[in-house]
């Protein structure tokens, strides 16, 4: 009876445990989300407030309002709008992450078929060193990729950044299509070529409905890298024209001065996009990113 006890009381002691990490995770998470949130409602007064409090006295929608309608000028000045500034950054990112997304996703479909069906002279050599590629830190070859560049024309230009982002995700795409088209019993392809599609129509017609949710986990995965992309944007872009959201938001941030209350609503409306397109599409990139591990 005793030993029954001490295992029911260690049981409790660990589901104690795991549920005091799981919030502690889950605060550690969303504090910052929702303390974004809040502040993007507070008046500028409540936000350098001390000691500062998480529910504002007086909410209000004006950070929203001077940010999408009014355009009230930031860093000092009010020759760049913030409304002009917001919108134009906002429509880049969509234009960046869309026409990443669309592009590395059917170009990682086909070199991920190519390597997981086809057989060609030196192919898992190749293979290797897309895979090398991958943990490469992105800041290392910044400074080449700069002067890559200035030497093309294409600093300061989405369709460069687009080039750029598809680049860099082709390596880990291609690696989770292969994976996953390796699942895909070789069978369904071979029917549909014995019926007479032709390999690269066996590809589009079958294989690749079949494997809708390994491309949507491609789709997630870079539409979320190229959205909240920083670093390079704010190397390789210098004016409206090209930065994105995340590049513009840290531009409220003046030499002597901080718009916490633009920032934050920016940053608010910056996160409903991807929070979308992840939340509609969350069961595909389960789906996806597990199936590439069983083999059949």
């Amino acid at each position: 009876m005793n030993m029954k006890n001490d295992i029911n009381f260690t049981r409790l002691i660990r589901k104690i445990i795991l549920t005091l990490a799981v919030v502690f995770i889950v605060i550690w998470s969303m504090g910052p989300v929702i303390w974004i949130i809040i502040s993007s409602i507070s008046p500028i007064v409540e936000l350098y407030s001390v000691p500062p409090h998480w529910i504002p006295h007086n909410p209000t929608l004006r950070n929203y309002i001077d940010l999408l309608i009014i355009g009230r000028g930031f860093r000092g000045a009010t020759v760049v709008p913030a409304v002009e500034a917001f919108r134009r950054g906002l429509m880049n990112s969509v234009i960046l992450a869309t026409g990443t997304t669309i592009f590395a996703a059917l170009i990682s479909s086909i070199t991920g078929y190519v390597f997981s069906r086809l057989e060609f002279p030196l192919k898992n050599l190749l293979f290797f060193i897309i895979i090398a590629v991958i943990p490469i830190p992105g800041w290392v070859v910044l400074i080449t990729i700069y002067l890559i560049f200035a030497n093309l024309n294409l600093l300061n230009t989405l369709h460069g950044l687009i080039l750029l982002f598809v680049t860099y995700r082709i390596p880990i795409d291609t690696w989770l299509m292969k994976s996953y088209f390796e699942a895909i019993p070789k069978e369904l392809e071979e029917a549909a070529m014995i019926d007479g599609c032709r390999r690269l129509e066996a590809l589009f017609k079958v294989i690749l409905p079949v494997s809708l949710p390994g491309i949507v986990a491609v789709l997630i995965v870079s539409f979320l890298t190229t959205w909240n992309s920083f670093l390079a944007p704010l190397i390789l872009t210098f004016t409206e024209e090209a930065k994105p959201i995340t590049v513009v938001i840290s531009e409220f941030i003046g030499q002597y001065f901080v718009e916490w209350d633009l920032m934050s609503a920016g940053a608010t409306i910056a996160i409903i996009p991807p929070f979308i397109f992840a939340f509609l599409f969350q069961k595909y990139l389960v789906q996806g990113l597990t199936a590439g591990a069983i083999k059949r």
